[in-house]
């Protein structure tokens, strides 16, 4: 029997065959001329965004000479890629000193550069078709398959004139933005963002954003003023900003290309959040290659507008009529993410009734009041915590982190400290009157009922009591003791405990913060009809059985952001 070797190409070999397979499919088109000579011109795009230089210096050239280029950018340009507009070969497109391996014809190489991510005014589009494109999506929150829809919006490249401040101008005039819906598996999750921007006098903004819910893809415009290729532009995926955050700012100056609008342009609430994504489309996989971010406010007092763009992008090589119509109604901002974390679902909270086994284990914890680790005991087990979905509505949600559940314990600990906090969460924004820690919340594995996993990922929160504003409000709760087709339709009011994530040290075993902008505030509630006698649970510290009071939780714990605290 005779064997056959497979030899393994290494992808340098590979590189250069198929560069010299081309070379001899040029040398055979211009075989037959001789002493012919040929210009070559460098080009930069966008105008002004740098130089292109060739090295060699000794156009006209022939056929399959090989010539040195080099590119250099101004200011906040980056150089993105090397394009030709008549055949030729680049030893690396991506390389800024490279060389290029010239055709039998005329050729103008352009050395594209790309600055830092622009304003964009976003126009709605009404009546589009779906696009049915299956892709795979993963950004720095999740990790998903979907299917890209009809579009939703347009984005155009604008200048801004702010009312204070300096003006920005487009940096990349061929950068578009078509965003469409997408729809996928994995609704229901939502993360704290802790952003920086041009607004706000630069300080943070603090976005929980849910989803996601659309892609922005990269995108050339034919029509109305033809555009070059899109390069070197990220994709983004969009997601809802779920808490009210508002911008009070004074109005802006815009212009696009449909033309300038008044000086009554105003930037209102936060919309939308981007995040850069890897888009794999078969096996077709488009990288991230900036780390920069977009919020979109909504837009007012605009009036310039355009009836249809023509475009084309990624999923469509076939031009797409985009009718636009009406002015822009957001305004993308560049935005850096200085932090961000996965929020929690909510937590209905048992009360447990016989006295469980003491831990007496010490620790030692410190958090974003505190400031300075304190060490204590911890006591017993007073509440167990089910993760639960909460709805203002009859639809039904979901449970996003099933295997999420928390047990809260006293600590033996009595240097109280005050403090004034103001949060943000579902039921708006409260000024609380923050006294303590007096407890501990220890990341639980639930074992019976259910068959739970430990919750990976999950903080410890130090436990605070507080006083604030009741929320009055009539939710929809279920969690896991509900029966199947039920609910719980209870009135939330006044917040009872604070929670805030916490580092603990139990000898030389540290457990760092996972989430820093994740905090809960339990709300006292009343009229649940759904309860359960005992749970059987493991945590950090013992596997124990807790007896729960007959009756419904208790409390609710709400995800909820930080935006202010102050030491009275």
């Amino acid at each position: 029997m005779k064997m056959i070797l497979k030899w393994r190409k290494h992808p340098y070999i590979t590189r250069v065959g198929i560069f010299l397979i081309a070379a001899a499919l040029i040398v055979g088109m211009v075989s037959c001329i001789t002493g012919a000579t040929y210009n070559l011109t460098m080009a930069v795009a966008p105008p002004f965004s740098g130089t292109a230089t060739d090295v060699t210096g000794g156009s006209p050239y022939e056929a399959l000479t090989t010539v040195q280029i080099q590119a250099a950018a101004n200011g906040s340009y980056q150089f993105c890629k090397w394009t030709s507009s008549a055949g030729g070969l680049f030893a690396d497109p991506n390389n800024p000193n490279t060389t290029f391996l010239m055709p039998a014809n005329d050729v103008i190489i352009t050395a594209n550069f790309v600055g830092p991510l622009d304003h964009f005014k976003a126009y709605a589009v009404n009546g589009a078709s779906s696009l049915n494109k299956l892709v795979s999506l993963k950004d720095q929150f999740i990790e998903l398959d979907a299917k890209v829809t009809n579009a939703a919006f347009f984005c155009n490249p604008t200048d801004k004139v702010p009312y204070e401040g300096e003006p920005t101008q487009v940096l990349n005039p061929d950068n578009h933005l078509a965003v469409y819906w997408i729809e996928h598996q994995e609704y229901g999750r939502s993360w704290n963002v802790e952003v920086t921007n041009q607004f706000n006098g630069g300080k943070p903004q603090y976005l929980t954003v849910g989803g996601p819910v659309a892609l922005a893809v990269p995108t050339q415009k034919l029509a109305p003023r033809a555009h070059n290729e899109t390069l070197c532009c990220d994709h983004y995926l969009v997601y809802v900003v779920m808490n009210d955050v508002y911008l009070e700012e004074p109005p802006v100056q815009l212009k696009d290309e449909f033309g300038p609008d008044p000086e009554e342009a105003y930037v209102g609430k936060a919309i939308y959040f981007a995040n850069p994504v890897q888009k794999t489309v078969g096996t077709e996989v488009t990288n991230i290659t900036t780390d920069e971010h977009l919020v979109f406010y909504e837009l007012s007092g605009t009036e310039a507008s355009c009836q249809q763009v023509t475009v084309v992008n990624q999923f469509s090589q076939d031009q797409q009529f985009l009718n636009l119509g009406d002015p822009a109604v957001l305004l993308g901002v560049p935005s850096e993410k200085v932090d961000w974390g996965a929020q929690y679902d909510h937590f209905t909270v048992y009360e447990v009734t016989e006295e469980p086994p003491y831990v007496g284990q010490e620790v030692t914890l410190v958090d974003q009041l505190v400031g300075n680790p304190i060490t204590t005991n911890v006591t017993w087990a007073y509440y167990f915590c089910n993760p639960a979905w909460k709805s203002v509505t009859e639809t039904p949600g979901m449970i996003v982190y099933p295997d999420y559940h928390l047990t809260l314990y006293g600590i033996d600990w009595s240097e109280y400290r005050y403090w004034t906090v103001i949060v943000n969460n579902q039921f708006g924004q409260d000024i609380l009157d923050v006294y303590g820690p007096v407890g501990l919340a220890v990341p639980t594995q639930k074992l019976v009922p259910g068959d739970h996993e430990f919750p990976e990922g999950v903080d410890h929160f130090l436990l605070y009591e507080v006083s604030g504003t009741s929320a009055n409000q009539d939710v929809a709760l279920k969690d896991q003791f509900v029966p199947d087709g039920y609910s719980d339709w209870v009135t939330v009011y006044e917040p009872v405990l604070f929670a805030v994530p916490a580092e603990k040290k139990v000898g030389n075993n540290v457990t760092p913060i996972a989430n820093p902008l994740t905090h809960l505030v339990f709300y006292y509630i009343e009229g649940a009809e759904y309860g359960w006698p005992q749970v059987t649970v493991r945590d950090q510290f013992h596997e124990q059985i807790l007896k729960l009071d007959d009756e419904p939780p208790y409390m609710l714990g709400v995800p909820s952001l930080k935006l202010y605290a102050v030491e009275e």
